[in-house]
């Protein structure tokens, strides 16, 4: 086979700019090549001691406490004195380690002082190849040189560093633990009556929101679990990467265990109750700013606010959702969220929001489901944090917790309430210090809003690429990855059509809007390149505007 040698330098290159926290395309050398792994040594964790984990997790269930999926196992290896070493045919050097942790159903890699030079790359994958993780650079280890990847089904994995020729002896990594999940993994986690948040009608006019809301991958000491949040808008429209949470998801993680917390954008499938969801998305670390101070409820509205260390990558397409602050509930309006840590899901409601307590007065909003056309969704584990959304699309509280289920598991569970911490509480009152009442970071030029409309772009170009613009018609993010957002030019009411053409003039993509205003066209099947987006209304064609669309 010819060139099968592919350089790190050349899947740089083939990376293009901007990538921030996505995956540098090119499978690693050791699968290229089909390099075997009888000779690489194996990191083998002692396990866990399953009978005390579950006392560990009984004694959490009964404290109300968030539901773990797996432990950090401590294990120590670096590029020196563990690992084999390869020499590449043009003078690059390839490391390689096989991690296990008996009995897992899935392992994660930690990683401290990791320090990837130019033109060198990192992946984890199954020693049969099958799931591949990375290609990493430094950009995903940051300055810290703090990382964990994403799960790797089963019990092992094989850790690569590939280190350029021009860099020998630049890298550096050390394996200080191994994520042993011992439940939650593979498909189908949430109960049976969950609705997909790609679902018509459920999803209908809930994208935008939907597309703000994130999966996070939560650290507490050595315990692993998952909680869903939601980037949110600030009155200062910076593009800051606020993601709003409930304070049980992280009441105990430290500093050093925020720097490994992960957050998974648009983690969702791609039909209703069908279809595959890519984890590739992925954002990790984050810096505490405020929580509620009321050890995850006991006595406030239980809400935690954490940044992001890096920017967003405008590729995620992400949406900084607006918030409602005023107290007032809403009569109808759905929650999205992670149940389980599963994909992506929406619970709707068409009756009102209750004022209620949790563990202090008039702190949560209490919500009772209604079943829709694809099901009937609940809240669970791994939903926690998740933003409620009034009917104008704000966010005006987080999930706490309550004792709705399928009525598979649990019966007449469907018809059991749920609550949510109140934003206006979280706003303004809770037990913790001023500076860090939500309104000083959601309000930070205290203009006196309590009300803020969300955005994909709310800062113009900075951090979330350019609009396409002619004649008052918007079209963002740009360049798109898996849709556009249109917005119509100022006054005009009817939208008959949109239309999106290719280099050549040709008409690839039709679609009749839904609602006024502005619509999402989806562009992931099509080719990268540039388009032009145009509205038909009536016999008027209105100026295009010059998109591009590529694929990451």
């Amino acid at each position: 086979m010819q060139k099968k040698i592919l350089t790190a330098a050349l899947l740089v290159a083939m990376a293009g700019p901007g990538l921030a926290q996505e995956y540098i395309k090119g499978a690693p050398y050791g699968l290229l090549v089909q390099l075997g792994t009888e000779d690489v040594p194996v990191l083998r964790s002692p396990g866990l001691d399953m009978d005390a984990v579950m006392a560990e997790d009984a004694t959490r269930d009964a404290a109300g406490a968030l539901p773990m999926y797996g432990r950090v196992v401590p294990v120590h290896a670096d590029l020196l004195t563990t690992g084999l070493w390869t020499v590449l045919p043009n003078g690059d050097r390839l490391w390689r380690l096989q991690v296990e942790s008996p009995g897992a159903l899935a392992v994660e890699v930690f990683f401290e002082d990791l320090r990837v030079p130019t033109g060198g790359l990192l992946h984890v994958y199954s020693a049969d190849g099958a799931q591949v993780l990375g290609g990493y650079d430094q950009r995903h280890a940051g300055t810290d040189g703090v990382f964990s990847s994403e799960q790797v089904l089963g019990e092992a994995c094989v850790v690569e560093f590939l280190e350029p020729a021009a860099a020998i002896g630049e890298g550096s990594l050390r394996i200080t633990g191994v994520g042993h999940a011992y439940r939650g993994v593979g498909a189908a986690k949430a109960q049976d009556c969950q609705v997909d948040v790609v679902c018509v009608p459920e999803g209908n006019g809930w994208q935008e929101e939907s597309d703000g809301v994130v999966r996070l991958r939560v650290k507490e000491g050595s315990q692993l679990g998952w909680c869903s949040g939601s980037l949110v808008n600030n009155t200062a429209s910076d593009c800051r990467p606020f993601i709003l949470t409930a304070l049980h998801c992280g009441v105990n993680s430290s500093t050093a265990d925020f720097q490994q917390w992960k957050f998974y954008f648009k983690y969702q499938r791609t039909g209703c109750d069908q279809g595959f969801a890519s984890a590739s998305k992925v954002m990790t670390g984050c810096i505490r700013r405020a929580d509620s101070n009321d050890g995850g409820g006991n006595t406030g509205s239980d809400f935690l606010l954490v940044e992001t260390e890096d920017p967003v990558p405008p590729s995620y397409g992400p949406y900084w959702n607006g918030w409602d602050a005023t107290g007032t509930g809403g009569s109808s309006g759905v929650s999205i969220h992670h149940p389980a840590g599963d994909e992506k899901k929406i619970s709707t409601y068409t009756s009102n929001l209750i004022s209620s307590s949790w563990g202090a007065s008039q702190t949560h909003w209490r919500v009772i489901w209604s079943g829709t056309t694809n099901g009937h969704g609940v809240t669970e584990g791994g939903s926690s944090g998740s933003p409620i959304f009034n009917s104008a699309g704000r966010i005006v509280g987080t999930l706490t917790g309550g004792g709705s289920y399928c009525n598979s598991v649990v019966p007449g569970g469907q018809n059991q309430p749920d609550y949510y911490g109140k934003m206006d509480r979280h706003w303004n009152s809770n037990p913790n210090p001023a500076n860090e009442k939500l309104r000083v970071w959601l309000d930070p030029g205290n203009t006196g809003q309590t009300t803020f409309d969300g955005s994909y772009d709310p800062c113009g170009n900075v951090g979330i690429g350019e609009r396409a613009q002619e004649e008052g018609l918007l079209v963002f993010p740009n360049p798109a990855d898996d849709r556009l957002v249109v917005e119509y030019p100022d006054g005009l009411t009817r939208v008959d059509r949109i239309e999106l053409l290719d280099a050549s003039g040709r008409v690839v993509r039709s679609e009749v809007p839904l609602s006024t205003g502005r619509t999402t066209i989806p562009v992931s099947d099509l080719t990268s390149g540039f388009y032009l987006v145009r509205v038909i209304a009536g016999e008027t064609v209105h100026p295009a505007a010059r998109v591009s669309v590529m694929h990451r």
